[in-house]
């Protein structure tokens, strides 16, 4: 903002001036140099006794010997929107005989305007200085930024006397305060000043030093709360103690910064729209700051305030603000903010003056220093205005950057001594979490050394439960091996009893005819034909039994483990048929339909017969399963059937053991080879026979065992074995 020098017109009523007939104003500087004060830089004309006004516009109106005469008496301050027309413009003319004594003895003086309106400044019927332009000439109409800009210089004699005519033209502003008609040049009223008569060289001194001075200042603090602003903001996305506190100090720091931006429209030539809008900006994120930092201040003491009225009261103040801004009472209503804002910060102060620790006492400093510096600052103004050769700008700032930074800078202390107070918190649960666990150190090991010895007693019973649960699964998978073979001995023992009936019979029948005195000769013939043959089917049938006896005896040499070259085909032909015949032995009612599909290209593949047909066995009997549970729930069209097929793939012998029995669901699918895990009933399966020969295959013979299944459409086991090299 532009600093208006306040000296001319807080002291201009002690200025010794007289009226003379001719109506000409007298200013002197005495009155100052006698008191030992520092002389007037600037004086104020615009509130000067003897001003004449008359609206519209006549050039000729800047002529000195022109006749006033039906003028109005009116000071150029009062220029106001009353004067506007109906297109919302207002002109007019103010003229005023100026002379200055010999105490003015620093020239050039120079004459400065201060009001957004367009304005020419004439002396004694000449055109010093145009502000904007009035739009009387070629120009078009343009406002007057009077933004940190030093006045024209003028040079005026003391003794002599002049006339100053001013031409103002100015707009009404269509917007705030809402509702009200005002010129451009008073919705801003601490920018009224249409006419200063300043020392010019002095006048660009302190314009220099000014607006250098104000913008460190404006930097600094824009510095100081961007820096803030990312810290907190940083700090917010961490998991730390007080961390919604931390992001109300965060909102805070961005909404001063832009607060603090809003400052920069004092250095640069803008438009009065574009002036009013970062002004506008400025002060709608006043009130959110008060009201953010308050609530953050009251969760600092331990406040517990809800959401919903922290979202509430960011509203409230956000309506508040354009309130402000619609009924023109900025300064008014921010004062009474400020106020409150203190009042609550003393109250909660003191009520929780006994219980405050710590970090907090870095916001009560903070809070404490803000005080101090409001009160300098309002002891610095009183003097300055009682002696104006006081008057520093440098105290000034400086006293504004403490009551603006200290209660910020408070709060990143308070961050950082509360951190420290977690982070000994923490060391101090650390030391004693160490103590206690070296303390339980030695009960662990203790009981460690006592589970160990357990867990090594459970091992043992484990692995011997084991040993019998495989030994069960062993014979049980031997009393389903026995079975079929016993079905198997039993059919040619059949024949062979059958067969020595009938061969006694014959004996019989032939010695009854030998002893006949007319004995047949053609029927003993016959007779022993019969027998022949029937001792050749004995033989037959007894061959079979001895062969099964073998394969028998073969299969229990189960101590060499070595592998040798077998027809696997062969193989799994005979171990199906056992399995069957088994099942049968148990359930007479089943039946079920065995195809068979051997590949003639197969020829010998080097395995362990007694383990591979264990295996066989095994997935047989799980099939054979599956079709007589799907046979117990299926319609009465349902012919249970098991399909076993062998082929050569890609390097491998493969085994095809099919049925369209029951199938799995995938999750039992997943675990069909872990040991233990069956899908019958309790004391019908061990749940090893699938995990065993997954091992037989896999591991003694580098082999694999694959399964597919749809639950209620079959499943499918294949068995690869890598083809002799």
């Amino acid at each position: 903002m532009l600093r208006l020098s306040l000296i001319g017109l807080l002291f201009f009523l002690s200025l010794p001036y007289a009226i003379a007939q001719d109506t000409t104003i007298v200013l002197s500087n005495k009155s100052f140099v006698s008191k030992g004060l520092k002389p007037v830089d600037n004086v104020n004309l615009s509130s000067t006794i003897g001003w004449v006004y008359k609206p519209g516009h006549n050039a000729a109106w800047a002529q000195p010997e022109l006749n006033t005469t039906g003028w109005t008496k009116r000071v150029p301050e009062s220029f106001s929107a009353k004067d506007a027309d109906a297109n919302g413009q207002a002109e007019g003319w103010f003229r005023l005989r100026l002379r200055i004594d010999s105490t003015f003895n620093l020239l050039p003086l120079g004459l400065s305007s201060y009001r957004w309106a367009a304005s020419e400044m004439y002396v004694n019927g000449k055109l010093v200085a145009a502000y904007g332009s009035t739009g009387t000439g070629e120009k078009p109409y343009a406002e007057y930024n009077a933004n940190f800009k030093p006045g024209f210089p003028v040079q005026l004699e003391a003794g002599k006397v002049y006339l100053i005519a001013i031409h103002m033209v100015d707009y009404v502003f269509p917007f705030p305060p809402f509702g009200t008609k005002k010129l451009k040049s008073e919705v801003y009223e601490f920018i009224k000043s249409v006419i200063v008569l300043t020392r010019t060289q002095l006048r660009v001194t302190r314009f220099i030093k000014d607006s250098t001075l104000r913008s460190n200042f404006i930097t600094l603090w824009l510095t100081v709360s961007f820096l803030l602003a990312i810290l907190f903001w940083l700090l917010s996305t961490q998991e730390l103690p007080g961390k919604n506190t931390i992001r109300l100090l965060a909102i805070v720091e961005i909404l001063f910064v832009i607060l603090t931006l809003s400052q920069y429209n004092d250095y640069v030539d803008i438009s009065f729209t574009a002036y009013y809008i970062i002004t506008a900006i400025g002060a709608l994120v006043l009130w959110p700051i008060l009201s953010v930092t308050m609530i953050a201040f009251l969760q600092i003491f331990e406040y517990h305030i809800p959401n919903k009225w922290i979202k509430i009261s960011v509203l409230a103040s956000l309506g508040l603000s354009i309130l402000e801004l619609c009924v023109g009472a900025i300064n008014f209503l921010t004062y009474i903010a400020c106020v409150c804002q203190q009042l609550v910060t003393i109250y909660v102060i003191i009520t929780s003056w006994k219980r405050l620790k710590g970090a907090q006492w870095a916001v009560v400093a903070g809070v404490g220093f803000t005080g101090l510096f409001i009160s300098l600052i309002i002891i610095f103004n009183f003097i300055k205005t009682a002696y104006p050769i006081v008057d520093n700008i440098y105290i000034a700032y400086m006293l504004v950057a403490g009551f603006v930074l200290s209660l910020p800078l408070s709060f990143w202390v308070y961050l950082a001594l509360r951190f420290k107070e977690t982070l000994i918190e923490v060391r101090t649960n650390a030391a004693a979490l160490v103590l206690a666990n070296e303390e339980k150190r030695d009960l662990l090991a203790s009981q460690n050394e006592r589970l160990e010895q357990q867990v090594e007693a459970r091992t043992a019973e484990l692995k011997a439960s084991q040993q019998q649960l495989i030994q069960k699964e062993k014979m049980a998978s031997l009393g389903e091996l026995t079975a079929g073979i016993a079905h198997e001995i039993q059919n040619p023992l059949n024949f062979v009893n059958n067969f020595s009936e009938v061969s006694t019979e014959l004996v019989t029948e032939l010695d009854e005819e030998q002893r006949k005195p007319d004995r047949d000769a053609e029927l003993e013939a016959e007779i022993l034909i019969d027998l022949k043959q029937n001792l050749q089917k004995i033989t037959l049938h007894g061959g079979r039994a001895s062969g099964i006896v073998k394969g028998m005896l073969e299969h229990a040499r189960t101590h060499t483990g070595e592998k040798r070259l077998t027809d696997l085909n062969a193989l799994a032909d005979e171990y199906l048929k056992m399995a069957y015949h088994g099942l049968r032995a148990k359930d007479k009612n089943f039946k079920a339909e065995l195809k068979t599909d051997f590949g003639h290209d197969i020829g010998f593949v080097e395995v362990v017969p007694q383990e591979i047909g264990r295996v066989l066995l095994n997935l047989y009997n799980n099939a054979f399963y599956a079709v007589q549970q799907q046979q117990r729930v299926a319609s009465a069209d349902y012919q249970p059937t098991v399909t076993v097929s062998t082929t050569q793939s890609n390097g491998h012998t493969e085994i095809w053991v099919s049925d369209n029995g029951t199938g799995m669901p995938q999750s039992v699918k997943a675990k069909i080879f872990q040991p233990f895990f069956t899908t019958k009933p309790t004391g019908e399966g061990t749940g090893l026979g699938l995990s065993l020969s997954y091992d037989i295959v896999t591991k003694g013979h580098n082999g694999s065992l694959l399964v597919e299944s749809q639950a209620g459409e079959g499943t499918q086991f294949v068995l690869q074995l890598p083809v002799l090299g």
